[in-house]
Parts: C-alpha cells; sequence; structure tokens
C-alpha cells in the first residue's frame, strides 16, 4: 500500500475487496457500528440519508451518527453536497 493509500483511510486486497487502514498501515478497527452502516452503504451502492441508514441498520439515530462521524474520519464515507444530509462509501483512488 502507497502512503497516498494510508492517507485514503482503505485500500483494496488481492481479492478486490475494500480493507480500511488508519495512518499506519495496520487495518483501522472499526465498530460494530460502524461496520453495519459502511455494510449497507457499500450493498446498496447509492447515497443514504442518516435516518435511512440507522433504520437500515436498525440502530438509534444518535449511533448512526456517531458511526458515520467515525467512517468519515477514517475515510471511508464522505458527505454528498446535497440538500439533504447524505454520504456514500468512499473507495480508494477516487478523490472527493
Amino acid at each position: 500500500m502507497s502512503p497516498a493509500d494510508a492517507k485514503r483511510g482503505a485500500s483494496i486486497d488481492d481479492a478486490g475487496r475494500l480493507v480500511p487502514t488508519s495512518g499506519s498501515d495496520a487495518p483501522a478497527v472499526l465498530s460494530d457500528e460502524e461496520k453495519k452502516v459502511l455494510d449497507l452503504l457499500v450493498s446498496c451502492g447509492a447515497a443514504r440519508t442518516p435516518a435511512q441508514l440507522a433504520t437500515g441498520c436498525g440502530l438509534e439515530r444518535k449511533q448512526a451518527a456517531q458511526a458515520l462521524d467515525g467512517l468519515r474520519a477514517k475515510g471511508l464515507v464522505t458527505p454528498l453536497n446535497t440538500l439533504v444530509e447524505s454520504y456514500i462509501a468512499r473507495f480508494p483512488g477516487i478523490e472527493v
């Protein structure tokens, strides 16, 4: 993994899977809530609002918001510039 990949927060492994990473080469640790939110965003392939994510993951809105904050800090999701707050999964190599 290149230093640029580490800064992006994730890389793609040999099997083509998204592997979150922290600033080092060690994988980033995701909470259970972060895993649920990221899995939903990746599987649906479209942007979702925090309320939709909370409902789809079976989380309270506060838990979903905390998970989104953590995923944003790790560079794994990005907010969209829309009127309604919404997020989408972010993949390595795609600058936002």
